[in-house]
């Protein structure tokens, strides 16, 4: 983001021509320049980037020579602009690609004022996603880096980074769009919003690693901490994890590797878990490609602890929840297909691993496990049974167990038989749940405080593999690798 005063220096230094009067004008409703996937999916690409990246002349101002960059690297004449986020007003002047209304692959310019009049701009970033009056951008110079913001209303009077009124949309010149933009394909990771109010935010994917357009997955992981933020693991489709971050403004940090145990450069991981804490932190649980227990903590600075082997146990699943009082409480199936619960301390020492009771007196074979924390200190748990059916559970506060009992299906069924399953606590009591049934399509459900359930719906998405978290707003954010 182009502060006012580096802004107008650029303008000063860099361009010479005199603004004209932006909202004296009818700008079109669109230009004749089509919307661009390229552009928007080099942009998703490049999250995490810094200005080294795209030989940014001004470190503090450059998120009009990202712009720049992302528009050359997908074949636009990009002549004119400069490191003025100014300069490309004038560019869509002079090359008949300045209009009223947004289309994926446009920049949009911002500016505090509320005018373009006084020869300014604050800040520009790149349009990936259209929906009505909501879009989705990618931005250079957003809290250091290149960052994602998910869906926003861009007729509102602030942009989500402080940069004032989204004024103009600017489309690049020359495209002929090849490179052909990247296809999203099954396992490419998605994300998800329901609002506290029960409306939502669609799924839309989340940008790759190291350039690439789409984070193709194995398995994931969401996690939300107390300052409004939500971590991300995940395990590419290498068998190594992976990390990224929301944070409460919408933008999203790049994915980083997680480094490896014992000074391994990489962790592989046959199934994994994280739960946020209410310090800020996130714990992690892990299963190695050992088949062994492993437990990291990601400090709330952005500091690791690192991976501390847990028991000699060895397991198939695991799940993780953090509890209010800083405790955390993990469920693994073990290698006999039984489920198993532990918890983990606020000093860090672990319970031995117990045998969680059955329907009836008989341990519970399942063939996938979750976990969520409650306010009152109550965890509650989903499973899927020897029979594929779905299976909720409580434990207490006390350490007393509620047993299993059968969830209803979708439509009023008597069981809902599914392939994986989440679950989140929200701060009123309630939770929320995601799975994916055998039709491969994701559903949501809701089981209230007073005990009632809202009861199964398609959410739309097609997905192998979800991940649910709990935002002390009361909104959920959701998580699926797309079938």
């Amino acid at each position: 983001m182009t502060s006012r005063r580096s802004s107008r220096m650029l303008t000063v230094a860099l361009t010479t021509f005199v603004a004209a009067p932006m909202l004296a004008v009818a700008l079109p409703a669109v230009s004749a320049q089509a919307e661009s996937q390229t552009v928007a999916s080099i942009a998703r690409g490049q999250v995490g980037g810094t200005c080294g990246d795209y030989n940014c002349q001004y470190p503090g101002a450059w998120c009009a020579e990202f712009t720049r960059w992302v528009w050359n690297k997908a074949g636009a004449n990009t002549s004119g602009i400069s490191a003025a986020a100014v300069s490309i007003y004038q560019y869509g002047k002079n090359k008949g690609t300045l209009h009223g209304s947004p289309q994926v692959g446009d920049a949009v310019l911002y500016d505090k004022d509320g005018s373009l009049n006084d020869g300014d701009a604050d800040h520009v970033n790149i349009v990936v996603a259209v929906d009505g009056d909501s879009i989705q951008t990618v931005g250079g110079n957003e809290s250091g880096g290149v960052r994602f913001r998910s869906w926003f209303n861009w007729k509102t009077n602030s942009s989500p980074v402080g940069a004032g009124r989204a004024l103009a949309f600017v489309g690049p010149s020359g495209l002929s769009e090849t490179p052909t933009a990247p296809v999203s394909k099954a396992g490419d990771l998605f994300h998800a919003t329901r609002l506290a109010d029960g409306n939502w935010e669609g799924f839309a994917p989340l940008n790759g690693f190291g350039g690439a357009a789409f984070f193709n997955a194995s398995q994931e992981s969401i996690a939300a901490t107390p300052d409004g933020s939500t971590q991300t693991l995940a395990t590419g489709n290498d068998g190594n994890l992976y990390h990224t971050a929301r944070y409460a403004d919408r933008s999203w940090t790049g994915w980083a590797k997680v480094d490896g145990y014992a000074g391994a450069a990489n962790f592989g991981a046959r199934d994994q878990a994280m739960a946020g804490m209410p310090n800020g932190d996130a714990q992690l649980m892990a299963i190695g490609n050992d088949g062994k227990i492993y437990q990291n903590t990601r400090y709330k600075a952005g500091n690791w602890q690192g991976w501390s082997p847990v028991g000699t146990w060895q397991a198939k699943k695991i799940a993780v929840a953090g509890l209010p009082d800083g405790s955390t409480q993990t469920l693994i199936i073990g290698n006999d297909g039984n489920i198993y619960h532990a918890i983990r301390s606020t000093d860090g020492t672990w319970t031995g691993w117990n045998a969680v009771d059955g329907l009836g007196d008989a341990t519970f074979q399942a063939g996938n496990i979750a976990i969520a924390a409650l306010p009152n200190g109550d965890t509650q748990l989903l499973a899927t049974g020897s029979d594929g059916l779905v299976y909720h559970n409580i434990r207490n506060a006390n350490g007393t167990w509620q047993g299993w009992s059968k969830v209803d299906g979708y439509g009023g069924a008597p069981g809902f038989a599914a392939s994986s399953l989440a679950i989140t606590g929200l701060p009123n009591g309630d939770t929320q749940m995601l799975a994916v049934g055998n039709d491969g399509k994701t559903y949501h459900a809701a089981r209230y405080a007073n005990g009632s359930w809202q009861g199964w719906w398609a959410t739309g998405m097609g997905a192998q593999k979800v991940a649910i978290t709990g935002l002390t707003d009361g909104s959920t954010q959701m998580l699926a690798t797309r079938n």
